[in-house]
């Protein structure tokens, strides 16, 4: 008597996973073609007959796709949370469910138990991460959208803000306020997004012919990430002549730079003017309220996962970087003065 064909003896005898053959069997993204075609013909020449593969109650079920996040941006909720929410109710609106899955930067990237198990159609990333990690997805060889961070070298499809617009957009504001010394703060090697919002920065400064004053800036550390308040007082006094107004990478960046300067005793935006960036719920807690750089951030989930449907439902596709614009939000940390 014959022994019973199986995913199990299918994947032996090809030396694979039996989560590989199951993924090449059900047609679903994770393996390559040629795998595809030596599973499906493997499991013809053995007799074994897939019996979900054509069932038309197994082709109506709502599909999954994996949203992945580090724990730091996981953190930010006053963000993120917001992207996350156009994510969830934009695959919702499509029959998808959203699975979260959480990683350590810290340490090697681990395959999340849903993709192990091949129950996901497609991934999006969301907030920074590392080239190492981001290659370790690609690998995963499933549909995939990047939200809020690229790498010029990696081509997949990204949906971020246009910071280098935004960047110089606030800085202009600046400008056309009668600003000249303008200083920026924020690390500005941390986040893509940061350094694009920096070159929008130096872009306006040089359009408008204003000097470029590398005296008045601090790009190679977070002020926010500083854990004592007095270190940041002490970091803004080490800038020789302070400028009229700075441009922050991000509103808990300003945040924290109002809260310093506010203890020196200098008035925000009497003394010093602030724009940031983000615009966050907090932005509209502070004293004074902060100007800052609005954000779609819902709208920012919400064309990912447009993205990421075509990716799942086309053969071929476009890799593309979209950029939603971001506009200034007038309140009242930027003083107008006279030139």
């Amino acid at each position: 008597m014959s022994k019973k064909v199986t995913m199990e003896s299918i994947a032996k005898k090809l030396g694979i996973t039996k989560n590989t053959v199951s993924l090449a069997l059900r047609n679903m993204p994770g393996v390559s073609e040629e795998t595809r075609r030596l599973v499906i013909k493997t499991a013809q020449q053995s007799g074994y007959e897939y019996k979900g593969s054509s069932s038309k109650k197994n082709n109506s079920k709502t599909k999954n796709i994996c949203l992945m996040l580090s724990y730091d941006t996981r953190s930010s909720v006053d963000f993120f949370s917001f992207i996350q929410y156009g994510i969830e109710s934009e695959a919702k609106k499509n029959n998808l469910n959203t699975i979260l899955y959480c990683f350590n930067e810290e340490k090697d990237f681990e395959i999340p138990l849903s993709i192990k198990d091949g129950i996901i159609s497609g991934i999006i990333t969301l907030g920074r991460l590392s080239e190492k990690t981001l290659k370790s997805i690609i690998d995963l060889n499933l549909p995939l959208v990047v939200i809020d961070h690229y790498f010029d070298h990696i081509n997949v499809s990204y949906i971020l803000s246009d910071n280098v617009s935004g960047g110089y957009t606030a800085t202009e504001y600046l400008i056309k306020s009668g600003h000249r010394k303008i200083g920026f703060c924020g690390n500005v090697f941390s986040s893509s997004s940061f350094f694009d919002r920096y070159l929008g920065y130096l872009k306006a400064l040089t359009q408008y012919k204003i000097p470029i004053d590398s005296l008045y800036s601090i790009t190679n550390m977070s002020m926010a990430e500083i854990s004592h308040h007095n270190v940041v007082i002490e970091k803004l006094k080490e800038i020789p002549t302070l400028p009229t107004a700075f441009f922050c990478c991000n509103d808990i960046e300003a945040i924290t730079i109002i809260k310093a300067l506010s203890s020196m005793g200098i008035k925000i935006p009497e003394d010093i003017s602030i724009i940031g960036f983000d615009d966050i719920e907090l932005s509209k807690n502070i004293s004074p309220e902060l100007t800052t750089m609005h954000i779609h951030k819902e709208l920012l989930g919400k064309k990912a996962v447009r993205k990421l449907i075509l990716q799942m439902t086309q053969k071929n596709y476009t890799k593309e970087k979209i950029l939603l614009s971001a506009n200034v939000v007038e309140r009242k940390s930027v003083k107008r003065i006279m030139t």
